[in-house]
């Protein structure tokens, strides 16, 4: 028989480390508190196969399972029975996140946040405090390929990790991204659980392997099927306030509203963010019970559906749709008066701070809508309340996303000659570079990545100190002296007064060396072809790379060349081709191109990508957005310095930002760096 205590303990422990960010989250507690009555006594007959083929899978089967039923009631109840059933025995340290607008979690900023904030961590553990969405993505995927460092159950010596996300399908801003994966990888002993309504997502028709990027090898599907009667509550309800005439129209439209929203949401935040009317609240409240059973109030005073299927039977998508438009509409139109205002510190609603970022994704909005949240005015609302760097870091990187699909459409879509195309390339790399730059500022003065930190210490938001200097004034300068030398006439005259004015105070500063292709002008030297002839690597052979540029090997014949370059593997093969572009026929250099593209992404690292940098000028448009997308969509860590010059900096990709957008392209690089480095000095 099972002790009541070790249930109780065990039902503890999946609330988090006491002291954290998991352990206060009152959506977590609600649903733990909404199942453990059910979850308490025996297995209902029907859970009780499903159950059985669980544990099988958790001893041996593969590292992910996929868990499919449409109930989502039952689903919950059987996974939350059988995560305590692990925890209660000690057979893994177990992390479940029951995902659904109703709990706060359905938004990934929220999700990731509360996945990582169960963690467990040890003195060993080898990942800091996270402090956007890709560092919490990248937290996770090293405690998931470390489990070690996050549990140690059911001993050291053979550490079991089990993390089950609950109701994927209810993500509410487009998450799991194949694009960028962190459930993908699963370590020696950790188990992942995903449970979904359906093996393929509604309604775009992939699959959820493929969202969660798992291979077909790695995981298995565990069917949790139920002919258990779902009762339409909603049409109830609807019927029961269409009884009522424009009162009842007017309490339908909160029950829309709550519909709409992405978090529980206060009274408060109905009429501020929402835009619901103090009359249609009021007729909300006088709601008869047919209605009012649907919908409860929470301990802080916030409403939210009584359960997810309620909420999903509610109305349609459309009638949603203007909803989430409205609050779109009414966040961009606060957040424009709060910049031409003189009194900065106005009053925002909560949940507008928090979620309007997420309603202008799922609303597809424009770039630039999407980049008015990446300004000073809208740091300053953030860092009014708590979580304000993951949150504001979250709307920069979904701003810094909406920007690279739009510089790809601009890539796909119009011809190389095309002028407004060009111009729409450059705006779209200065928003890049802009949000780019924005993300380590903002790391570089939260600075935790230079201080000493306990491990083992539970997850809380961090906070930053916006005055303290991001330390890269040097490098903003030298970024700036290398745009001006690559540009001619007017552009350069006003780039080198932006240089000049930040150059002052640090002395002589020369412009960075630009990757390019160029003609060994140096004697013809037999024994150097010999040596290459004989399979030597051009890097190995001295006058063949330097730090900044490719060499033409002139003595070898394109045809010699070409043969010798398919021979070669790594960086090796792109020096190889890239060195023969210029002297290639335009069939033969599209596939040479492709050659060091394959090779970049094989075997990529700094140095090559400053090989590839070279072969700009022959790049197709496409391939050339797509690093510059993938260079500045990666994780730097507060490493601003870094970002602005040196291996893989904004300057070193230069090239790839003349092929795409021309000078105007390096004038709007050139001032992100001055504007940004005004704004976050």
């Amino acid at each position: 028989m099972t002790d009541p205590c070790a249930l109780r303990i065990a039902l503890s422990s999946l609330r988090g480390p006491e002291g954290g960010l998991a352990r206060s989250h009152g959506g977590l507690a609600e649903f733990w508190r909404s199942v453990s009555e059910d979850i308490l006594d025996p297995a209902p007959q029907d859970a009780r196969a499903p159950l059985t083929e669980l544990d099988d899978w958790f001893i041996g089967g593969p590292a992910c399972a996929l868990v499919v039923g449409p109930d989502p009631g039952f689903r919950s109840a059987l996974l939350a029975r059988w995560a305590l059933s692990v925890a209660e025995r000690r057979a893994a340290e177990v992390i479940f996140v029951p995902i659904s607008a109703r709990l706060g979690t359905a938004v990934e900023r929220d999700m990731l946040k509360l996945l990582f904030g169960l963690f467990k961590g040890t003195p060993t553990a080898m990942f800091n405090r996270p402090r956007s969405p890709g560092e919490l993505m990248s937290a996770i995927r090293l405690a998931l390929m470390g489990v070690g460092w996050v549990s140690s159950v059911p001993d050291k010596d053979n550490p079991q990790l089990l993390v089950i996300l609950d109701g994927v399908e209810r993500a509410a801003d487009g998450w799991p991204d194949p694009q960028t994966p962190y459930l993908s990888q699963p370590g020696e002993g950790a188990h992942i659980i995903v449970s979904v309504d359906a093996e393929n997502h509604a309604p775009s028709g992939t699959s959820w392997r493929e969202r969660l990027a798992w291979a077909a090898e790695q995981m298995m599907v565990i069917p949790c099927p139920t002919d258990r009667p779902s009762p339409d509550e909603a049409a109830g309800a609807r019927r029961a306030l269409g009884s009522l005439g424009d009162e009842g129209g007017r309490a339908a439209r909160v029950f829309d509203a709550l519909a709409s929203v992405l978090a529980p949401v206060s009274p408060d935040d109905l009429l501020g963010a929402v835009g619901m009317a103090p009359v249609e609240l009021d007729a909300f409240e006088r709601a008869p019970e047919p209605a009012r059973r649907l919908v409860v109030k929470g301990d802080e005073g916030a409403y939210r559906f009584r359960d997810d299927a309620g909420r999903a039977s509610w109305t349609g998508p459309d009638h949603l749709a203007v909803i989430e438009d409205t609050i779109v509409a009414r966040g961009l139109s606060a957040l424009r008066a709060r910049k031409a205002a003189s009194n900065p510190r106005l009053t925002w609603p909560p949940y507008l701070v928090e979620y309007l970022g997420a309603h202008m994704t799922r609303r597809s909005a424009t770039v630039a809508d999407r980049m008015e949240l990446v300004s000073p005015a809208w740091l300053g609302i953030w860092s009014d309340g708590p979580g304000g760097i993951v949150g504001f870091l979250t709307d920069v990187d979904r701003a810094r996303r909406a920007a690279q699909d739009a510089l790809l459409e601009a890539c796909h879509s119009r011809t190389e000659i095309d002028q407004a195309a060009r111009a729409e390339r450059a705006a779209r790399l200065r928003d890049i570079i802009w949000c780019a730059l924005v993300d380590e500022a903002i790391c570089a003065k939260e600075g935790s990545r230079a201080e000493e930190r306990d491990p083992t210490e539970p997850y809380t938001d961090p906070t930053v100190d916006l005055t303290r200097p991001t330390g890269a004034a040097r490098e903003r300068a030298e970024a700036l002296v290398t745009f001006a030398s690559l540009l001619a006439g007017s552009e350069a005259a006003l780039v080198r007064q932006w240089a000049m004015e930040a150059c002052a105070g640090h002395g002589e500063i020369l412009p960075g060396t630009i990757p390019h292709v160029v003609t060994d002008r140096g004697a013809p030297d037999p024994e150097r072809t010999r040596r290459i002839r004989a399979g030597a690597k051009h890097e190995e052979v001295d006058g063949y790379l330097s730090t900044d540029l490719v060499i033409r090997p002139t003595d070898l014949s394109p045809e010699e060349a070409w043969n010798l370059a398919e021979c070669r593997k790594g960086e090796s093969r792109m020096i190889a081709f890239a060195g023969i572009l210029p002297d290639l026929r335009e069939e033969m250099r599209e596939k040479a191109v492709r050659e060091v593209m394959s090779a970049y992404w094989a075997y990529g690292d700094r140095l090559a990508l400053r090989v590839l940098s070279a072969c700009a000028p022959w790049m197709a448009l496409t391939d050339a957005a797509k690093i510059v997308c993938n260079e500045l969509g990666n994780n730097w860590t507060g490493d601003l310095p870094g970002m602005l010059v040196g291996f893989g900096s904004i300057t070193e990709l230069a090239p790839l930002l003349l092929r795409l957008g021309g000078t105007a392209a390096l004038v709007g690089a050139a001032r992100a760096v001055v504007d940004v480095g005004r704004w976050l000095p």
